[in-house]
């Protein structure tokens, strides 16, 4: 199965992306890893930035397919990051040469084939190359922005099915029974008991945002949440927001 990238009418890099932080080098593609990840020749494995995690094999042979065509060839690397707790190095990837793909975000390319849904974050450049892909079912707030149905969110109150969805991009709900605030990170908890259940945890800078739109410590105990992102933490129970619209408050 091959997936063509519809590149006709997409701006390139410069024309519709801020630049990214971090100096750009060249590197090449030399495949797609048995966990989903991009590899480069040099033995590096990279997560592309603002692509979500695969959620089931059609995905994943979606995402292959759309890569293939790709390996082998130079690309321009922009690191964002450091290193994630399974070896991958967040980046950007820019696509060079004379022909139509010539200064192409791949995961913007990969994110318009249809080939991965979009996942918000704060390294991810605010810039689009028109309609995405997305389906059907996702409707309203920031489901509809992630792709995902908010029907499909997990209960964070689920100590099981939460554990069960570590290291995946998903919706997770629950109601705030505190909030932690510490120097660098706010936690949004849904249990007083740690282990008990999952929580939401904030950058300093984010939750000065949300502060500055009206939410408090002490106005949040009780509040039902609604967030998305990537689930992990030492315990597989904390989900990290990097962005004000993966957070919503839905009563």
């Amino acid at each position: 199965m091959a997936i063509a990238f519809p590149l006709a009418s997409a701006p390139g890099l410069a024309a519709g992306c801020p630049e990214t932080a971090g100096p750009s080098e060249p590197a090449r593609l030399s495949g797609v890893d048995p966990a989903g990840d991009l590899q480069l020749a040099d033995g590096r494995t990279i997560r592309l930035v603002g692509l979500a995690p695969r959620q089931d094999d059609a995905e994943e042979a979606r995402f292959r397919a759309a890569v293939q065509p790709l390996v082998g060839r130079e690309v321009v690397l922009t690191v964002t990051g450091g290193k994630d707790r399974w070896g991958r190095w967040p980046a950007r990837i820019g696509l060079p040469g004379e022909d139509e793909t010539a200064g192409r975000d791949m995961a913007l390319l990969l994110r318009r084939a249809g080939a991965a849904r979009p996942l918000p974050e704060a390294s991810q450049a605010p810039c689009s190359i028109g309609p995405e892909v997305a389906p059907a079912s996702a409707v309203g707030g920031a489901a509809s922005r992630a792709g995902v149905a908010s029907s499909d969110a997990v209960d964070g109150h689920d100590l099981a099915a939460v554990k069960a969805q570590e290291g995946r991009y998903l919706i997770i709900e629950g109601r705030i029974a505190s909030v932690g605030e510490r120097a660098q990170r706010t936690y949004l908890n849904f249990s007083r008991k740690p282990g008990e259940a999952a929580a939401v945890v904030v950058s300093r800078k984010l939750w000065r945002e949300l502060q500055a739109a009206g939410w408090t410590a002490a106005g949040l105990g009780g509040k039902r949440l609604r967030a998305h992102g990537v689930l992990g933490g030492r315990d597989g129970l904390l989900l990290e927001a990097t962005l004000r619209g993966a957070l919503e408050l839905i009563d």
